[in-house]
Parts: structure tokens; C-alpha cells; sequence
């Protein structure tokens, strides 16, 4: 019998409250240890005990999913999103990913015709890969349509346009981009109620339409961003799979496995700096670590540069990929599931951000999301206010600036519902 617990004797509480008394040499352990989130909006302490209301007492795979719903594997796949070009530049681009690990393709057909989707596509085996399409016309959907028909078609066909033209087998064709609240600047909790609000309207629009809640379900697919903020986004992702099951359990679906959301995780530009790229790499580095440790399906790390002047996006795209590789190939955290479960600060997070996005989701539900828009703004200005008054480091953005500065500039084409996405370096008022 070995001694090891004699040698290390459980801590009470109380017993330790008092030792770290001590150690704070009269500062307030409440004055230290005790925060409350300007941007989260959340209370939390920075140190946890087990106690009741921070024991889930479920297992991966068991209901409500906040731990995740795969039994075997915490596996993911990696995604790159094709560059707008010409058909044979998008498939060079594309095969090289391939040839560099990438299993899965996001590609945008703009108004490609079929004879360049035949171009864009060869030698793509896309059976063996999950692929994202933004299509909008009759040809494109026909085209894509074919794929499916013969199951060489695994993932996602989003239609761009208002106009129906019909549906596609075995292919999730709804996609609730809750990443819109992370590009504005809006928090974490802002970004699970809005994904459970249009994920809830989309799913009952589907069932009007005469899907089963079991079929309407495996249609969506919900893209978050991912911030900068550890915990919070890894508590992010169980947070939203306890909520949706709570929704999609409320019609009382045939399968188990309905309730759980396909969750794609993409790395945004808040945070990002184009005068300091090798911080960029350190903050893509741990953005993707906690949306796979948070147990998601698939995972985007864009270049850092992706909304710049810069065109050059062949080295960058490498290192963003090189990133989520080591992350499997070499960390094994696809074969760990949930190696946060059990963690008491993190469950403390988990909890308080559950009751905060239910609460918002059901304010959502009874008047609408043209409020969220004006709240999602006071985040964002807030983001602006703590770089400008250096509360919040941001390193190559408000300290310890780069003395020779790439002449790249942000060129931001994307729009959100909430307004133009925020970046900080582009948008805060910071003197060198």
C-alpha cells in the first residue's frame, strides 16, 4: 500500500484561505483574487475547490454534451479557406494544402460557371475530405448536387442567394455565424446566445418545412470565432453544447446524437497585429489550443494577414496550418477528450457564463436581436477604451511596439450584422 496520500494531506479550504493570507502580506484576498471581467462581464476567482455547484457529474459523451459528444477521440479537422483566384490558382492553392495536412477546404464559388468548377475541383477527392461551399446560382447548386448525389460531397453547402433551388443530400446547408458577435467586438456571452437564437430560428423554420427535428438538426452547422481570452473560450464551447441540447432535447428528437452541435472554430483579427507577426503566431497558437480543448469539430486558423493589403498569403496560410498540425500531430490532444473536465476554476466560468447567455438567449427570444447590436457595441468600445488606457496589453499594439513595421495595412472587405468587425490596432488611438 503506498504512502503517497499520508505524504500529501488534502487542504482544507479554510486551511489554505489562511496561508494565503500570508503570503498577500495584508492585501485583501478578495482585492486580489476576487475579479470581475470588464469585457466577459463575468465574476470569478482565480483559485478553485470542489463544492457542489462545480460538480457536473457527467461523463464525454453523456447529456448535456457540455464535455463533449465523442466517446473515443477528441479529433477535428483542419480547414483552410481557398483565396479568391482564378479556378486553376484556387486549385493549386488548395492541392498544396492537401499536400500539407489540411482535411478540409472552404471554398467560395462566386459566379464560377461549371466549366471552372470542373478547373477549380481537379483531382480534389472531396469524399475524403469535409469542404464548406458558398454557391449561388442554379448551375453551381447542380454542380454541387452531382457530388452529393454520388457521396463524394461531406460537409457544408451554404446558399447565398434568397433564391431556392433545392436541397442536398447528407450535407449540413445552414450555417448560424455566431463569429459575426466576435468580428464586431461583442463577449463571449453575447456569441452563445446569438448562435442558440438563429440556431433555434433556423431550426424551427426547418421543421415548419417539414424536416423531422432529428433532420433539421444535422443541417446546422454553428462557426464561432475564437478570442484571446484562455478559459473563457474554452468554456465557450461546453457552455454551447449544454444550451443547444437543452433546445433541441425540448422536441424530443428520435437520436441521442441530435442534440449535439457541429461546431466549426475560426481564428478572427481583433487582436491581431501586422507591425508584430510572430505574436501573431503565439496568439493563433493558444486561440486554437482552447477551441480544441473546448471539443470542436472543426478548426480555421486564417492568416494572420488574411484582411491586409498583403496578397502573399502562401507563407502565412503554411504557418496558420503548421499550428493546428502540432496540435495533433504532435501534442496528441486528439486523442485526449475533455483533458479540462474536473477543472474547479473552469467550471466556476462555465456556470456563471451558462446563466449569463441563457438568460440573454431568452431575452433574445422575446424581442428580438436588434438590441444585441447596441450591446455588442459597448463591448467593443470597451475593448477600445482598456488598449487606449493600457489597462489591457496588447503586445505590438499598445506596448512594446516593433521598431521596424511592416508597410502592410488593413483592408477590411467583410460586414457583419452588428456593423464593421473591430480590430484594435486598426481602430484604437494608441501614441507611440
Amino acid at each position: 500500500m503506498t504512502s503517497f496520500y499520508k505524504e500529501f494531506p488534502t487542504t482544507t479550504e479554510q486551511e489554505w484561505l489562511e496561508k494565503v493570507k500570508v503570503d498577500l502580506k495584508g492585501k485583501s484576498i478578495e482585492d486580489v483574487l476576487h475579479k470581475t471581467h470588464p469585457i466577459e462581464q463575468v465574476n470569478y476567482t482565480s483559485y478553485g475547490f470542489a463544492k457542489e455547484n462545480n460538480k457536473q457529474h457527467t461523463t464525454p459523451g453523456q447529456a448535456s454534451y457540455s464535455r463533449g459528444g465523442r466517446i473515443e477521440n477528441n479529433d477535428w479537422n483542419n480547414c483552410v479557406f481557398i483565396p479568391h483566384g482564378t479556378p486553376e490558382e484556387m486549385n493549386a492553392f488548395a492541392l498544396k494544402q492537401l499536400m500539407n495536412g489540411a482535411t478540409g477546404l472552404k471554398i467560395d464559388l462566386r459566379e464560377f460557371t461549371v466549366k471552372d468548377l470542373d478547373k477549380l475541383s481537379k483531382d480534389i477527392g472531396f469524399e475524403h475530405i469535409v469542404s464548406t461551399f458558398y454557391y449561388s446560382t442554379k448551375e453551381q447548386f447542380d454542380w454541387l448536387k452531382k457530388l452529393a448525389d454520388e457521396d463524394k460531397l461531406i460537409g457544408t453547402a451554404i446558399n447565398t442567394e434568397n433564391a431556392s433551388f433545392g436541397t442536398l443530400n447528407n450535407t449540413r446547408s445552414v450555417l448560424v455565424k455566431a463569429i459575426d458577435v466576435q468580428y464586431a467586438g461583442g463577449n463571449v456571452t453575447q456569441e452563445i446566445a446569438y448562435a442558440l437564437f438563429k440556431g433555434h430560428e433556423a431550426l424551427y423554420k426547418l421543421i415548419e418545412n417539414g424536416h423531422s427535428i432529428d433532420d433539421a438538426a444535422a443541417k446546422i452547422k454553428f462557426q464561432f470565432g475564437i478570442g484571446s481570452n484562455f478559459f473563457f473560450e474554452l468554456s465557450k464551447f461546453k457552455v454551447f453544447r449544454s444550451l443547444w441540447y437543452t433546445i433541441v432535447d425540448a422536441y424530443s428528437p428520435e437520436h441521442a446524437c441530435t442534440s449535439i452541435p457541429y461546431i466549426e472554430a475560426e481564428t478572427g483579427f481583433l487582436n491581431k497585429s501586422l507591425k508584430d507577426p510572430n505574436n501573431n503566431l503565439l496568439r493563433q497558437t493558444t486561440e486554437a489550443l482552447s477551441a480544441v480543448l473546448g471539443g470542436i469539430d472543426e478548426l480555421t486558423i486564417r492568416p494572420y494577414n488574411a484582411w491586409s493589403t498583403d496578397q502573399s498569403l502562401e507563407k502565412t496560410q503554411r504557418l496558420g496550418l503548421n499550428i493546428a498540425l502540432l496540435l495533433k500531430e504532435e501534442s496528441y490532444l486528439d486523442k485526449v477528450i475533455d483533458p479540462a473536465g474536473g477543472a474547479y476554476v473552469i467550471e466556476d466560468i462555465y456556470s456563471e457564463v451558462r446563466n449569463n447567455a441563457w438568460k440573454l438567449f431568452q431575452r433574445l427570444e422575446k424581442e428580438g436581436s436588434s438590441f444585441l447590436t447596441e450591446e455588442v457595441h459597448k463591448v467593443a468600445n470597451k475593448r477600445i477604451q482598456l488598449i487606449n488606457n493600457k489597462e489591457n496589453t496588447l503586445i505590438g499594439v499598445n506596448k512594446y511596439f516593433n521598431d521596424d513595421p511592416s508597410d502592410i495595412d488593413w483592408k477590411v472587405e467583410v460586414n457583419t450584422p452588428f456593423g464593421a468587425p473591430l480590430i484594435l490596432e486598426k481602430d484604437s488611438k494608441v501614441e507611440i
